[in-house]
């Protein structure tokens, strides 16, 4: 058993991903990786973030894909990406979030555009983070769209974090103070949650209180790895 996330005084550990568990090499594994390579997905307010967070406090490298696109939208191309494209997105010379999360949802062309731009820097970003993980066992990549965007065939092990759509929907409208109706619309930009968690080799369970999620962290990590 793993000392408990939650508890004041703890302390980290070495962990080494099973052998059953490295499916890949680097001649077909992300970016070319020789590192194995756990994908931690889920849907939207499934409670990645917070699982992400957890993880990363117990030690374990962890790699976020939306704290590098937010590095690519800091980036002086990103401003004159959205300025010729979406210029309704742009406010006081900065990017406006919630006007570009309007227009990304309104239409599928502005997603594949928005989506063609980010992912072609995404490369670059991932490896600068990776490159501080040198002579780790693994890296998990916290990915939203790990299905939808096809990598789970490029990682070694997938983990979904999942809560059920009514979950979803109550946590998003509390969350973002936005309609059921966008909320609804936001989630269904994704693969359906059941779906994720179906094709997931592992399955971190979050549609309860946080102290259920300490123990189902303790599942996780006993299963996938060896200290």
């Amino acid at each position: 058993m793993y000392i408990g996330i939650r508890q004041k005084k703890w302390k980290k550990l070495v962990y080494k991903l099973k052998p059953e568990f490295i499916r890949l090499n680097e001649t077909n594994r992300l970016y070319k990786l020789k590192t194995p390579v756990i994908g931690l997905t889920g849907g939207v307010a499934t409670g990645k973030s917070t699982v992400t967070k957890m993880l990363r406090e117990f030690g374990m490298p962890v790699i976020e894909a939306d704290k590098l696109v937010h590095k690519i939208y800091a980036q002086d191309s990103s401003l004159e990406f959205i300025k010729t494209n979406f210029p309704a997105a742009i406010k006081k010379d900065k990017i406006d979030f919630p006007a570009l999360r309007k227009l990304f949802f309104e239409s599928g062309d502005n997603q594949k555009k928005i989506e063609k731009f980010i992912y072609a820097q995404l490369e670059t970003e991932f490896l600068l983070a990776a490159d501080k993980f040198k002579g780790m066992d693994f890296l998990i990549y916290d990915v939203p769209l790990l299905f939808e965007k096809k990598l789970n065939t490029l990682v070694d092990t997938s983990v979904c974090v999942y809560a059920g759509l009514e979950i979803q929907i109550t946590r998003m409208m509390e969350r973002d103070n936005i309609e059921k109706e966008l909320a609804l619309k936001m989630i269904q930009t994704q693969i359906d949650i059941d779906d994720k968690r179906d094709m997931s080799d592992w399955v971190i369970e979050n549609g309860g209180p946080l102290k259920n999620l300490d123990s189902e962290l303790n599942k996780f990590i006993e299963h996938l790895f060896r200290k």
